[in-house]
């Protein structure tokens, strides 16, 4: 392992040592809850972004969706960016600069929903308003000129996008392109089960209590599509190209092979990668070589729509 790749691990490790995750279900849906109690909609204020506030209608609610754009720019092309927390944790308003630091790169708009999580409703709910936000920006962008990005539950989300598209036959043309950095997945048998044990005590992250945990806690007590839960098993036919990144220094790379299985059944064009000694969503920003060349990749990708 390259020593900038231990530093990055060695710090994960030390901060995981001083603030211990919970492990158990009523432990982290009682945070989770009073976490996501504190968070509050509001449009930020930045001297080169334009922003806007678009209200995102289901069934159950109206969510908002950030429209993010360099001033004085008329970009043809738009990034969904959905930002990570499980499914469980509203971070939204703290991934926000994540997305903001993207458009520094890359000449898009940026669509950011502000998804519900499921300490308010069950999981469907959050990819329900997703799949909505994508056929509103289907009014102003063709799906060739259109990238979903993803971050951990953010890229779980834009794999399910595929799947609810297949599922409840929208027939809505998928984005030409789907990026998704450390896609999640809830064990479905034994073999998957002892699969992911087999990464206990490697990643300083993400405990592999949590998978089970969170899959928990996004069922929200109701009765949800399999593949809503077992992400990993969903229906990924009709997509645009598929890139897919993990560290290798993290459980969830257990699910990569189950993701690629569902991907060759659906004959996508596809890539997955595997980053030597690196973490969960190591390639979210430039901080190493390793993490450098992931994200760039990912900037180039995008301007190429």
């Amino acid at each position: 392992m390259k020593i900038s790749n231990k530093l990055i691990m060695g710090a994960l490790w030390l901060f995981s040592y001083l603030k211990p995750p919970a492990r158990d279900v009523e432990t982290i849906y009682a945070h989770a809850k009073k976490h996501n109690e504190r968070q509050v909609f509001k449009v930020p204020r930045y001297r080169n972004i334009d922003c806007e506030d678009l209200i995102i209608r289901t069934d159950s609610g109206d969510y908002h969706c950030l429209r993010m754009r360099r001033k004085n720019q008329e970009p043809e092309r738009a990034v969904l960016y959905i930002c990570g927390g499980g499914g469980v944790y509203d971070y939204c308003r703290l991934q926000l600069i994540l997305a903001k630091k993207l458009l520094r790169w890359v000449n898009a708009e940026i669509y950011y929903p502000f998804y519900p999580p499921s300490t308010k409703h069950p999981v469907r709910e959050a990819y329900r308003m997703i799949f909505e936000t994508y056929r509103v920006m289907l009014d102003q962008y063709s799906h060739e000129k259109i990238g979903v990005l993803g971050l951990s539950f953010g890229a779980t989300a834009a794999m399910t996008m595929i799947s609810w598209n297949n599922f409840y036959e929208e027939n809505l043309p998928m984005p030409v392109l789907t990026i998704g950095l450390s896609p999640g997945h809830v064990p479905v048998n034994q073999v998957e089960r002892e699969r992911l044990e087999s990464y206990r005590g490697i990643d300083p992250f993400i405990p592999v209590e949590w998978i089970d945990a969170f899959g928990h806690i996004q069922k929200g007590g109701a009765d949800v599509e399999p593949w809503m839960i077992h992400t990993g098993h969903g229906d990924f036919r009709n997509p645009g190209k598929i890139f897919l990144y993990y560290g290798e220094k993290e459980c969830l790379v257990y699910a990569a092979p189950i993701y690629g299985e569902s991907l060759e059944r659906a004959e996508a064009e596809y890539r997955i990668h595997i980053e030597s000694g690196m973490p969960h969503c190591y390639g979210i920003g430039r901080i190493n070589k390793a993490t450098k060349t992931t994200y760039d990749e990912i900037v180039s990708l995008l301007n190429d729509l």
